[in-house]
């Protein structure tokens, strides 16, 4: 009774810690990294509606599909409007909600009370996991996290007494771990694992395999769901230039590295950069090292099984995300561990379990040492909250670690957004010192110089950019924008053409085009600007702006009768409008 008593109440204290250390992550914003994309540009942004629950289904077009993760930013909006705090709430809930199961799950596999608090918090509160909780564009991890250890918990209620109903409940779990982010893709090998320790199933292995096909099968279909929506995306373009051994060589040594700020977690970066040309030495150590572990887990898998049981774990809940398929420009990520490192927590607490045994002196050794070691990494954990605060923070930060061309175009996006040109400009510049080639940087300098007025330098950039993708959309409009503040219309023109032939939305198109149009007609070139609006309201009839613009220059040139019919036709178009009162009589 009093076990079962234990088991309820450890893991919910121990979720309580987690929430009191991470509580902090509400008072951060939104971050220019992807948070526009989850939380602004889709339709889960409007709330729980029709069009979000269709799009959660069946959209593979950002990366993943993991259609729980939109449901739960729909789900957020419908709560707490856009204010970030209670999505933040929301994030750090699930995160102590999966502290609090993993606490459950050590003492189901058979730890010491004192052994599954320690590990759990020791998992839960150290600053590798900030990145999952933090930053609102990985809700995926944090919710990811939350079912695939329920399912985990209740796949050992299955095996203590097998029946439909508890095959059915991690079953689903597992379903929905999937959906929430296609890292769960190694939750059958777990389960597998855990077969074999701690539970030493004497069922025979055909049955232990056939019982997790079902959940296996739907493991392939959303990793094939992924490459398709990571290639439609262009999140695996960089392969292009990744030969495998170069995958290799990276996943080696980011292995090593991931493992050394486990124990020492300094430094944590936002992004790290790519290395194609990684020392050979650093490769052949990491390697070697990488074989002695796995030998020494293999030697010891009798006398200590929990050594590969971790091991085993640590590598298959890492391979989605190893880089063996590259999707993105960074080497590793902090939140590439959020499932990995519970592996290295079992292998270790067991292993200062069996260590501390019975006598006094190590009981109270390893007690010492477990709760620095808690005491540090929450200090750590609130610090490196601190530099997810914001945008601008956050990229800071990320360049004061480690000065990349990725991080330099994100600062001076969000500074850009803030209007704020002059202060981007020179990280953009510091980018191009990184990596010249890169065209976003190009053309994001010569948007700053055509926002700035100069003219000149924009259409140079303008054109670097084009030079290096000539079929990228957006390099193309920044040119047509530069063309069109230069006066050179019918250059614009071409280019817009060329942009909605590449799927810029022609609304877009025609805001720009009647914009400057507008700003001819006041500045007393009517005749100018006349084609211009017209060009604006053939790619958008009801740009209500445009249409009252038309009157207005028509009447500027003395075509009264021109300018009736063009109101008539506006109100036709778009209904009377109060934009329209003040036009002709």
């Amino acid at each position: 009774m009093l076990r079962q008593l234990t088991g309820v109440v450890l893991p919910l204290v121990t979720a309580a810690l987690v929430l009191l250390v991470t509580l902090g992550a509400t008072r951060s914003g939104y971050i220019e990294l992807d948070d526009r994309l989850y939380l602004q540009n889709q339709p889960p942004a409007q709330g729980m509606t029709s069009e979000a629950v269709v799009f959660a289904f069946t959209s593979v077009r950002e990366l993943y599909w993991h259609p729980l993760t939109w449901l739960s930013h729909a789900l957020d909006v419908e709560i707490f409007d856009s204010a970030p705090a209670g999505h933040h709430l929301t994030s750090v809930l699930l995160h102590a909600l999966a502290a609090g199961l993993l606490c459950l799950l050590l003492i189901r596999l058979g730890a010491g009370t004192s052994t599954a608090a320690v590990g759990s918090l020791l998992w839960a509160l150290h600053p590798l996991r900030v990145e999952s909780f933090a930053w609102l564009a990985e809700r995926k991890d944090v919710l990811c996290a939350a079912f695939f250890l329920a399912a985990i918990a209740a796949y050992l209620r299955y095996l203590d007494r097998p029946s439909r109903a508890r095959y059915a409940a991690w079953l689903s779990l597992g379903l929905l771990a999937l959906m929430s982010k296609p890292t769960a893709v190694s939750l059958p090998i777990i389960l597998l694992l855990l077969d074999f320790w701690p539970r030493r199933r004497q069922t025979s292995l055909l049955r232990i395999v056939l019982e997790k096909l079902p959940l296996a099968a739907a493991a392939a279909a959303v990793a094939i769901l992924t490459a398709i929506g990571q290639q439609s995306a262009g999140a695996t373009s960089l392969l292009q230039g990744l030969p495998l051994h170069v995958r290799l060589e990276n996943a080696a040594v980011s292995c090593l590295r991931y493992l050394a700020k486990m124990f020492w977690p300094v430094n944590l970066n936002p992004f790290y950069r790519y290395n194609p040309n990684l020392p050979a030495a650093w490769v052949i150590a990491s390697t070697a090292l990488l074989a002695v572990i796995t030998a020494v887990a293999v030697l010891e898998r009798k006398r200590r099984p929990w050594l590969l049981f971790g091991w085993i774990w640590f590598l298959a809940t890492l391979l989605p995300n190893s880089g063996l398929v590259q999707a993105g420009w960074q080497s590793m990520a902090d939140r590439f561990t959020h499932l990995p490192m519970i592996g290295i927590v079992i292998a270790v607490a067991w292993t200062v379990a069996d260590w501390a045994g019975a006598q006094p002196w190590r009981q109270k050794a390893a007690a010492w040492i477990a709760g620095v070691a808690l005491v540090a990494l929450a200090s750590l954990t609130i610090r490196q909250i601190g530099y997810w605060h914001d945008s601008e923070t956050l990229f800071l930060r990320s360049i004061a670690l480690e000065d990349s061309a990725f991080m330099r175009e994100n600062m001076a996006a969000t500074l850009m957004r803030q209007g704020r040109d002059r202060e981007a400009e020179p990280h953009l510049l510091a980018g191009l010192r990184l990596a010249p080639r890169q065209y976003t940087l190009h053309d994001h300098l010569a948007d700053v110089y055509r926002r700035t007025g100069r003219l000149d330098q924009a259409l140079s950039e303008a054109n670097a950019a084009l030079a290096l993708a000539p079929g990228q959309r957006a390099a193309v409009e920044t040119a047509g924008m530069v063309h069109l503040r230069r006066a050179e219309y019918s250059a614009a023109l071409v280019y817009f053409d060329q942009a909605l032939k590449l799927g810029t939305p022609p609304p877009t198109i025609a805001s720009l085009v009647s914009d400057m149009g507008a700003s001819l007609a006041s500045s007393g070139q009517p005749r100018e600007a006349e084609p211009l609006i017209r060009k604006a309201l053939d790619l958008n009839p009801l740009l209500i702006q445009a249409r009252r613009n038309l009157v207005l220059v028509l009447e500027d040139q003395h075509r009264t009768e021109e300018a009736r019919a063009a109101l008539a036709q506006a109100v036709r178009a778009t209904g009377p409008r109060p934009e329209y009162r003040d036009l002709m009589p």
